[in-house]
């Protein structure tokens, strides 16, 4: 009992160092001005999404950086998308609309639709977004600059979380619970372990040269959690790649429930995990009743020195992430709670082999 209590404390030193180092090598985009005006194709799949189409193309429309053309591929909604995006047409000559024609066999749909923008951009610059992110003005040309500063064929950025229900507040900060206090983010460009590897679907930008030599998400064409898994063909590439934080620049409202959340997070936890179902319970069970073996073993005081550090490590994350500090330790108890729904639901997936997203199964 006394070695998994040492255990115990120890990974939890080492998560608290993890997400220090994130914090104090400030892995934020930062304030930046691009070499030249090259184009950039901004690359938008939409499925349904008449909530957050208008308020992204408009936020793009606001861009500092102009050397822009916009791109949405309209997959196949039943709502109103296709008219909104056509309305913002009419106002800005950058964005241009394409029809979803119906997915092939062995494709999921948002890397087709990722595909087929990219067949048709023309910027040396492609740019990723999903349709429920916004765009603060220098967002763009501070990603280009940040690019070219460092030489890379990827930069992924995880955007700042808005939460308006308490049902996204007890489930979204987990995303970034386990990113920052888990992965030194800046080992992300510096090393070349695939196992360092982490990316954002929502925002990634790629120097066209190289994605058009590998056409990444062909090469992902069937796998659900694409982003993560294109970053580590990019390293196994030997390409460099990095993946950072928004520090504003990048917003997002996820999920609008608690019931949206748990279904969304279910398709990729175990990814996180190297896709292991064992390693991904083991990480909910030690994270939330670690405190238990510490007392047996070692006593009162240890055991409230872990309680200590677990609510120490919410913070650091939550300031890396600029999320609400206060809201993000007093809501700690429920956001494990949420996590052990989370892999309920993923294994009520895993165990289906199927699942509904946006009216797609997948």
């Amino acid at each position: 009992m006394i070695w998994l209590a040492y255990f115990i404390l120890g990974f939890l030193a080492l998560r608290l160092l993890v997400a220090l180092s994130n914090l104090l090598t400030r892995q934020w985009l930062h304030p930046g001005q691009p070499e030249g005006n090259a184009l950039v194709s901004v690359l938008i799949p939409a499925r349904n999404e008449e909530r957050n189409i208008r308020k992204l193309l408009e936020s793009l429309g606001r861009q500092k950086y102009t050397g822009l053309e916009i791109l949405v591929y309209d997959d196949l909604s039943t709502d109103t998308t296709a008219r909104l995006v056509e309305e913002c047409a009419k106002k800005d000559a950058r964005i241009r609309l394409f029809h979803g024609e119906g997915l092939p066999r062995g494709w999921l749909g948002k890397n087709h639709a990722c595909h087929q923008l990219a067949r048709k951009a023309k910027g040396e610059y492609l740019l990723f977004m999903d349709a429920d992110v916004t765009a603060e003005t220098k967002l763009i040309s501070q990603a280009l600059a940040h690019l070219q500063k460092y030489k890379l064929s990827l930069l992924s950025i995880f955007p700042q979380q808005t939460m308006l229900t308490l049902g996204e507040r007890i489930t979204v900060p987990l995303m970034n619970w386990i990113l920052v206090s888990l992965l030194p983010l800046i080992l992300t460009r510096t090393s070349s372990w695939q196992s360092l590897s982490a990316a954002n679907g929502q925002f990634m930008l790629f120097n066209a040269k190289t994605y058009r030599k590998h056409h990444f998400h062909q090469m992902v064409r069937n796998q659900k959690v694409e982003d993560i898994i294109i970053f580590r063909k990019l390293k196994q590439l030997g390409l460099r790649g990095h993946t950072i934080l928004s520090n504003g620049q990048v917003k997002c409202r996820m999920y609008t429930s608690f019931r949206e959340a748990l279904q969304g997070f279910s398709k990729n936890v175990f990814e996180f995990f190297g896709n292991s179902i064992l390693l991904t319970i083991f990480m909910a069970l030690l994270t939330t009743f670690g405190f238990i073996p510490v007392y047996l073993a070692l006593g009162i005081e240890f055991a409230m020195g872990w309680l200590a550090g677990a609510f120490l490590l919410r913070a650091l994350v939550a300031a890396s992430s600029r999320q609400n500090i206060f809201q993000t330790v007093l809501l700690m108890p429920f956001q494990q709670l949420a996590y052990f729904l989370v892999i309920i639901e993923a294994l009520r997936v895993r165990i289906r082999g199927k699942s509904n997203w946006k009216g797609r199964k997948v």
